[in-house]
């Protein structure tokens, strides 16, 4: 009775230790974890030092933003309402035309790491289209609200901010 006991009591802790990985037991997901994948642009305003807010790339902007889980992202922003190029090919667009370009589109990649404390995503920019980026490093603020992503970022020059929301795609 006495081994019965025992061995059903070894069997029962063999499955219990080799289930133990699979089980969080309330345990939170790292808020990197979280992160990862692909995010579709709700919105995108640019916040002045005064509080005044300005949609910079219009009232129905374009984007996109990856973050894979091995520290590598990508972030597009565009306005919807850009006017098609009067020749179809790119390198032949007039000034005005590559202004618009230049003022509605903002494209950047690198590598980011999380930092779990304080919520900020720290951020290498190893190629933008605006170039004054290129090689730089930034720090977005950042919450994860179920599906929704909501980074703020610090404005360069103005002394104001941007915040840009997310929804997770689906």
């Amino acid at each position: 009775m006495i081994r019965r006991r025992t061995t059903c009591m070894s069997a029962i802790t063999l499955v219990v230790v080799l289930l133990l990985p699979g089980i969080t037991f309330g345990q939170q997901t790292l808020v990197k974890e979280q992160l990862v994948g692909t995010w579709t642009l709700v919105s995108h305003e640019s916040v002045r030092a005064d509080g005044s807010r300005f949609a910079a790339y219009g009232t129905n902007p374009k984007g996109i933003a990856f973050f894979d889980a091995g520290g590598d992202f990508v972030i597009t922003v565009m306005r919807a309402d850009r006017a098609k190029y009067a020749v179809d090919f790119p390198a032949e667009g007039t000034a005005e035309e590559n202004r618009a370009t230049a003022q509605g589109t903002m494209t950047y990649f690198g590598r980011y790491t999380v930092n779990e404390a304080d919520r900020t995503i720290a951020i290498h920019i190893e190629a933008s289209s605006f170039p004054n980026w290129n090689g730089t490093d930034q720090k977005r603020v950042f919450t994860i609200t179920g599906d929704q992503l909501t980074l703020t970022a610090r404005a360069l020059q103005t002394g104001g901010h941007a915040d840009v929301v997310w929804n997770r795609a689906k």
